[in-house]
């Protein structure tokens, strides 16, 4: 018989995303079970690149710093075709304090959070894999088999399907992973590089014999990525370094020693995605979604961030606080970003590939567009996934607030001026928005208002079905920090303005950073009809 426990989540998958699960879900309190079939973590890994958005959202979860003092800073990238510089992505321009791209190998990355997992009382169970599931109403009864052959049965209350691309879950369930497998066969390797190649960029060399990427890790240390021009992976169990100084003396103008090689391997590249993220009481998050080309360094991060989309979420339903219902909004949320990545990286791969029209047409034209600077701007907003946004999703309700935040977006971390609280003679700070925002709760950001208690008055009186608390006592408000904010003095208030506007404004921001309702203080009757729609009722009625 199945071993019945208090609701827990069981995690299938060790990596990244798996570990990125199992944090927000234990920081609510949730108990988990995280299990991998693997044996131990592996000693070589494919991600290197850790972009800005991950690195925001990491912040507020008091992980970015130790990433960001063992990672490689890169500021820019400089793809190269015909025996020029055709391109410098300047990534200085990122609207973020992390405006850079931080290389930093995935088994670095995998350690820091399986501490902090550590620290949250949970851990790995290595050699445990998942054989068999069903499920019903109340939950899933899964079968895992340990390494040393045992059979164990268990009860979760949901299962997060983080296996990676060879997942037997969505197999499972018969979910189609549509797409395609190029061709062409790829090199991977870690090797120290001697060149006059500035270690602060990444490099691409777009060749007629294919595709070079070099990127920076630290010192001479570089990850090399290349498209394999004899195309035949079965000439020996790895590259070789006189193979990989061969690709590189065909494809780089700029002469260079490859030394030192650590480890290489083949890889093909697939370009797929599912149509569904969930089925029942189960999800699916990260390579068991989707698996893309390693172009833009996009595939880790995307899966990290499926994993905070969901986390708060699913947490927030097992403790009842908010209904069923908000469980499709990950799907709603992360398949148009799962297409975006998908379509991108396509894109990248096929610009930067041998003989492609796109390839033409970008060695003739990327001189003559790429640098300018809205184009700059746009494209590392998109690469850092600082442009990210979520404004189609149900949890986005936009009432016409002052200023460029639109209901979906990503909440910029702008110098501010924040009332420490509502009462009269309230000191004010100076402040940066992202150290008022906690991961485990919406955060309500009272915008430019001179007399705060007038809109909360209003809200108070519009809270149906609870006209007659008052404001402090409305349930939904025990999920909600409320602060007051206003543009710091001088030049530093500009970007406030922008984002802000001049006007009086509510903003109610996600735990995953992310603005759920923007409206005006005409709209209280409209935000507090979203806090019913979206907080449990029956939570609410229990905590009045």
């Amino acid at each position: 018989m199945p071993r019945n426990l208090d609701p827990f989540v069981l995690i299938a998958g060790g990596g990244p995303t798996g570990i990125t699960a199992a944090l927000e879900l234990r920081r609510f309190g949730i108990p988990v079970r995280i299990v991998d079939e693997k044996e131990g973590p592996v000693a070589t890994s494919r991600a290197v690149g850790i972009q800005a958005r991950t690195l925001e959202e990491f912040q507020l979860r008091g992980l970015a710093d130790d990433l960001v003092r063992i990672g490689h800073h890169a500021t820019g990238g400089d793809i190269y075709g015909e025996g020029k510089l055709l391109v410098h992505v300047d990534f200085t321009k990122i609207p973020s304090s992390y405006n850079y791209l931080l290389f930093l190998s995935q088994n670095d990355t995998d350690r820091i959070l399986r501490e902090a997992l550590d620290a949250e009382g949970a851990a790995i169970e290595w050699g445990v894999k998942m054989i068999a599931f069903g499920q019903d109403a109340s939950g899933i009864t899964a079968t895992l088999e340990h390494c040393d052959g045992s059979i164990e049965e268990i009860r979760p209350a949901y299962v997060i399907d983080a296996e990676g691309a060879h997942s037997i879950i969505r197999s499972t369930l018969g979910l189609e992973f549509k797409g395609k497998t190029l061709d062409e066969s790829f090199v991977l390797g870690d090797v120290h590089i001697t060149c006059d190649l500035s270690n602060s960029n990444f490099h691409i060399f777009s060749s007629l014999q294919g595709f070079l990427g070099l990127f920076p890790m630290g010192g001479s240390h570089y990850r090399l990525v290349a498209g394999d021009p004899t195309n035949d992976p079965a000439q020996s169990a790895a590259p070789t370094l006189e193979e990989l100084q061969a690709i590189y003396d065909q494809r780089s103008h700029i002469p260079a020693r490859l030394h030192q090689l650590m480890w290489s391997s083949f890889f093909h590249i697939n370009s797929r995605m599912v149509k569904n993220l969930r089925v029942g009481r189960i999800f699916l998050a990260g390579d068991a979604a989707h698996i893309h080309s390693p172009a833009g360094a996009q595939g880790m991060n995307t899966g990290i961030q499926d994993a905070m989309n969901l986390g708060w979420k699913l947490a927030f339903v097992m403790r009842g606080i908010a209904p069923e219902r908000l469980l499709d909004t990950y799907e709603q949320d992360r398949l148009p970003v799962m297409r975006s990545v998908l379509m991108g990286t396509e894109g990248m791969t096929n610009i930067t590939g041998g003989h492609s029209m796109m390839r033409t047409f970008f060695i003739h034209l990327a001189p003559l567009i790429a640098n300018a600077e809205f184009v700059q701007k746009s494209a590392t907003s998109h690469i850092s996934q600082v442009a990210l946004n979520y404004r189609t999703s149900p949890l986005s309700d936009d009432n016409f607030g002052d200023g460029s935040l639109v209901a979906g977006d990503r909440i910029p971390d702008l110098e501010i001026r924040a009332v420490s609280s509502p009462a009269k003679g309230a000191s004010i700070e100076s402040r940066k928005v992202f150290s008022l925002l906690n991961p485990s709760r919406f955060t309500l950001l009272l915008a430019n208002f001179v007399d705060s208690n007038e809109i909360r008055a209003k809200l108070s009186q519009s809270s149906s079905p609870w006209p007659q608390l008052p404001w402090t006592e409305i349930p939904w408000l025990q999920m909600i920090d409320i602060f007051e904010i206003s543009a710091p003095p001088g030049e530093a208030g500009k970007p406030f303005a922008e984002c802000f506007g001049v006007k009086p404004s509510i903003t109610l921001v996600r735990p995953d950073a992310y603005i759920g309702f923007r409206g005006t203080q005409a709209s209280t009757e409209a935000f507090t009809k979203y806090c019913n729609q979206w907080f449990s009722p029956a939570a609410q009625r229990q905590a009045a």
